[in-house]
């Protein structure tokens, strides 16, 4: 694809540019969020990014901007040439409608991906491979009423049909500590990835918390087997 160098390029400028100037008020102003985080599992990586609302409104409430960096690595199998370890970086800029009330939040944002996935050896069955830039939808939130919580979040790119999904549901063990259930969910028509099993949380305050997972994954090219994996988020 040709365009999608130049439009990759605008999107990593305008998310690195939200980033930038955006940290230095993040932590007095409601109408600025920025946020980082990092996974290890069947899939690691690292992401970056803030959010911006529009005048008059406030992160959660109303129209916001949000961009973010990311980048890392997975490997999965084709049968016809056997272990294929993909990298991969990308940014994407999304306009986000949020909604809090009460007990419940919610966000719904649609936007410009743009991602580079590098494959060795290469696969050309992989949609993904290259640089590939494409329009996405996204949902994330939750809901929390007494000691029961649920939190949802997902993608789905409308060119490559490719996605990422999760739900867990958990039960508050003490001010920090929350225990209960994951289903996780990731793929594109020529991969998938499906995972269930136990999951905590542990908050360090009410802006991070440390994620662990285990259970057993379905995925390409393997027989089911175990998973376990731990993700950090930090909002700033």
């Amino acid at each position: 694809m040709k365009g999608a160098g130049k439009v990759s390029r605008a999107v990593l400028a305008a998310a690195i540019g939200l980033f930038w100037l955006t940290h230095p008020i993040a932590a007095r102003a409601d109408n600025v969020e920025v946020f980082a985080g990092a996974q290890a599992n069947f899939a690691n990586y690292v992401f970056v990014g803030a959010s911006v609302a529009l005048p008059g409104q406030s992160i959660g409430n109303g129209v916001a901007f949000r961009g973010y960096l990311d980048t890392g690595g997975y490997d999965y199998i084709r049968r016809d040439i056997g272990l294929v370890r993909a990298n991969f970086s990308g940014e994407e800029l999304d306009a986000v409608y949020g909604l809090t009330h009460e007990h419940f939040w919610s966000d719904l944002g649609v936007g410009v991906n743009a991602t580079y996935t590098g494959l060795s050896p290469y696969d050309a069955k992989n949609l993904l491979a290259g640089h590939q830039t494409e329009l996405r939808l996204s949902l994330d939130g939750g809901t929390a009423g007494g000691p029961w919580r649920a939190d949802w979040l997902g993608y789905y790119g409308t060119r490559l049909e490719d996605y990422d999904a999760s739900i867990d549901v958990t039960h508050s063990l003490s001010s920090n500590w929350r225990l209960g259930a994951e289903f996780a969910g990731e793929g594109n028509p020529s991969y998938h990835l499906d995972q269930v099993g136990p999951f905590a949380g542990l908050s360090f305050g009410p802006r991070s918390e440390l994620q662990l997972s285990a259970g057993e994954a379905w995925q390409s090219g393997f027989t089911p087997r175990a998973y376990g994996g731990a993700t950090f988020f930090r909002r700033f």
